[in-house]
Protein backbone atom coordinates (compact mmCIF):
# COMPACT_ATOMS: atom_id res chain seq x y z
CA UNK A 1 0.00 0.00 0.00
CA UNK A 2 1.28 3.44 -0.89
CA UNK A 3 0.72 6.38 1.42
CA UNK A 4 1.03 10.07 0.70
CA UNK A 5 4.30 10.01 2.60
CA UNK A 6 5.85 7.78 -0.06
CA UNK A 7 5.34 10.27 -2.87
CA UNK A 8 7.41 13.21 -1.73
CA UNK A 9 10.58 13.10 0.34
CA UNK A 10 11.49 16.78 0.04
CA UNK A 11 11.64 18.89 3.17
CA UNK A 12 10.96 22.13 1.29
CA UNK A 13 8.41 23.10 -1.33
CA UNK A 14 9.61 24.03 -4.79
CA UNK A 15 8.49 26.96 -6.90
CA UNK A 16 8.22 26.28 -10.65
CA UNK A 17 10.20 29.18 -12.09
CA UNK A 18 12.91 29.73 -14.68
CA UNK A 19 15.84 31.46 -12.97
CA UNK A 20 19.29 31.92 -14.53
CA UNK A 21 22.04 29.79 -13.01
CA UNK A 22 25.78 29.80 -13.48
CA UNK A 23 27.25 26.45 -12.57
CA UNK A 24 30.51 24.56 -12.53
CA UNK A 25 31.25 20.86 -12.23
CA UNK A 26 33.57 20.03 -9.32
CA UNK A 27 35.61 16.91 -8.65
CA UNK A 28 38.76 16.05 -6.73
CA UNK A 29 39.50 13.22 -9.16
CA UNK A 30 39.18 15.05 -12.47
CA UNK A 31 41.20 17.85 -14.06
CA UNK A 32 41.10 19.65 -17.38
CA UNK A 33 39.64 22.63 -19.18
CA UNK A 34 36.07 21.29 -18.99
CA UNK A 35 36.37 21.30 -15.20
CA UNK A 36 37.31 25.00 -15.26
CA UNK A 37 34.43 26.09 -17.49
CA UNK A 38 31.55 28.04 -15.97
CA UNK A 39 28.28 27.15 -17.69
CA UNK A 40 24.95 28.94 -17.86
CA UNK A 41 21.63 27.21 -17.43
CA UNK A 42 18.16 27.76 -16.11
CA UNK A 43 16.10 26.29 -13.29
CA UNK A 44 12.81 24.55 -13.88
CA UNK A 45 12.00 24.86 -10.19
CA UNK A 46 13.73 26.01 -7.01
CA UNK A 47 13.34 25.43 -3.30
CA UNK A 48 15.25 25.94 -0.07
CA UNK A 49 16.54 22.36 -0.32
CA UNK A 50 17.54 22.22 -3.97
CA UNK A 51 16.62 22.94 -7.55
CA UNK A 52 15.90 21.37 -10.90
CA UNK A 53 18.49 22.52 -13.43
CA UNK A 54 18.52 22.18 -17.20
CA UNK A 55 22.24 21.94 -17.80
CA UNK A 56 24.73 21.27 -20.56
CA UNK A 57 26.86 18.23 -19.81
CA UNK A 58 30.31 18.51 -21.48
CA UNK A 59 30.77 14.74 -21.46
CA UNK A 60 27.94 12.17 -21.18
CA UNK A 61 30.18 9.92 -19.04
CA UNK A 62 30.05 12.59 -16.32
CA UNK A 63 26.47 11.60 -15.55
CA UNK A 64 27.55 8.45 -13.72
CA UNK A 65 30.10 10.48 -11.74
CA UNK A 66 27.40 12.98 -10.76
CA UNK A 67 25.03 10.25 -9.64
CA UNK A 68 27.70 8.42 -7.61
CA UNK A 69 28.88 11.62 -5.90
CA UNK A 70 32.30 11.61 -7.51
CA UNK A 71 31.37 14.97 -8.99
CA UNK A 72 29.37 17.87 -7.54
CA UNK A 73 27.80 20.99 -9.02
CA UNK A 74 28.59 24.45 -7.69
CA UNK A 75 25.69 26.79 -8.47
CA UNK A 76 25.19 30.55 -8.44
CA UNK A 77 21.48 31.38 -8.69
CA UNK A 78 20.35 34.93 -9.34
CA UNK A 79 16.84 35.33 -7.97
CA UNK A 80 14.74 38.10 -9.51
CA UNK A 81 15.18 41.44 -7.69
CA UNK A 82 18.33 40.18 -5.94
CA UNK A 83 21.70 41.94 -5.90
CA UNK A 84 23.92 38.96 -5.13
CA UNK A 85 23.68 35.36 -6.32
CA UNK A 86 22.74 32.49 -4.03
CA UNK A 87 25.76 30.18 -3.86
CA UNK A 88 25.58 26.48 -3.06
CA UNK A 89 27.47 23.24 -3.48
CA UNK A 90 25.02 20.62 -4.74
CA UNK A 91 24.86 16.91 -5.35
CA UNK A 92 22.83 15.26 -8.08
CA UNK A 93 19.93 13.21 -6.73
CA UNK A 94 18.57 12.18 -10.15
CA UNK A 95 18.81 13.10 -13.80
CA UNK A 96 17.11 12.70 -17.13
CA UNK A 97 18.76 11.11 -20.14
CA UNK A 98 21.25 13.20 -22.07
CA UNK A 99 19.73 14.72 -25.21
CA UNK A 100 21.85 13.54 -28.13
CA UNK A 101 22.90 16.63 -30.04
CA UNK A 102 22.58 19.37 -27.42
CA UNK A 103 24.24 17.43 -24.57
CA UNK A 104 21.59 18.90 -22.23
CA UNK A 105 20.30 17.03 -19.23
CA UNK A 106 17.91 17.84 -16.39
CA UNK A 107 19.57 17.49 -12.98
CA UNK A 108 17.68 17.24 -9.71
CA UNK A 109 20.10 18.93 -7.30
CA UNK A 110 20.13 18.94 -3.51
CA UNK A 111 22.16 21.59 -1.69
CA UNK A 112 25.00 20.11 0.34
CA UNK A 113 26.54 23.39 1.43
CA UNK A 114 24.55 26.62 1.55
CA UNK A 115 24.55 29.41 4.09
CA UNK A 116 21.48 29.78 6.27
CA UNK A 117 21.20 33.34 4.94
CA UNK A 118 20.99 32.10 1.34
CA UNK A 119 18.51 29.34 2.27
CA UNK A 120 16.38 31.99 4.02
CA UNK A 121 16.50 34.24 0.93
CA UNK A 122 15.17 31.39 -1.21
CA UNK A 123 12.42 30.64 1.31
CA UNK A 124 11.41 34.31 1.49
CA UNK A 125 11.35 34.55 -2.30
CA UNK A 126 9.11 31.46 -2.59
CA UNK A 127 6.71 32.80 0.05
CA UNK A 128 6.47 36.21 -1.65
CA UNK A 129 5.95 34.60 -5.07
CA UNK A 130 2.96 32.64 -3.78
CA UNK A 131 1.23 35.59 -2.14
CA UNK A 132 -1.66 37.15 -4.05
CA UNK A 133 -0.88 40.50 -5.63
Amino acid sequence: MTTSFDYEKRQFIRLPIAVPVRYKFLSREMRGQDMETIHEGVTQNIGAGGLLLRAKLPDPTWLSKLLTRKMYVGVNVLLPNSDKPIKALSRTMWSSAVEDESQHVVLGLEYQEITSRDRDLITQYIIRAQMPT
